[in-house]
């Protein structure tokens, strides 16, 4: 993609392209000065872009303490990379995350959502990385088909999907 077409992403779709180092990096196994760099480039080429991120991705779901408060001064959301209820008062420096993976049908989606809304959680963050990527061994692609299934499954249940800064500020207001 350009970034012409990340930008339109974000107007046409209300997207959110949000931090997650400047090549997905392991924060973990960089020095934290190589961290700190890699973060601050990452979102200044995302603002330098005419973008606006506001949430930062964990690479992996791990980052070293240290790095904490770099990334809470840079981002108001932190979401790692595990699946956890989410529920009032929301901790937006601690998201939860389910990260589709390859193989699976939308039925896995659609079973965490009827959960997330049964236990009255307040938010429910569900990921896609790749599409369409599965020939080339990814594990973390989700087929058109399967996509197209759990978006008429939001649909139909009204459910509201929106980019994770707005969903955390409706959350917390």
């Amino acid at each position: 993609m350009t970034w012409d077409h990340v930008r339109q992403m974000e107007l046409d779709f209300n997207w959110e392209t949000g931090g997650h180092t400047l090549h997905h990096e392991q924060l973990n196994q960089l020095s934290l000065e190589e961290a700190k760099a890699s973060i601050l480039n990452d979102k200044l080429s995302l603002l330098n872009n005419g973008l606006q991120p506001e949430s930062f991705a964990l690479p992996r779901g791990q980052c070293p303490s240290q790095l904490y408060s770099f990334l809470m001064d840079l981002y108001p959301n932190i979401r790692g990379s595990s699946d956890f209820a989410m529920f009032k008062p929301l901790n937006r420096k601690a998201l939860g995350y389910l990260a589709f993976q390859t193989g699976w049908n939308a039925e896995v989606v659609k079973h965490r959502i009827i959960r997330g809304i049964a236990s009255g959680e307040s938010l429910i963050i569900i990921g896609f990385h790749r599409f369409d990527a599965e020939d080339v061994g990814y594990t973390d692609s989700c087929t058109s088909e399967v996509f197209r299934d759990i978006l008429e499954f939001l649909k139909h249940n009204q459910l509201e999907v929106l980019p994770l800064k707005e969903a955390v500020k409706a959350v917390l207001h």
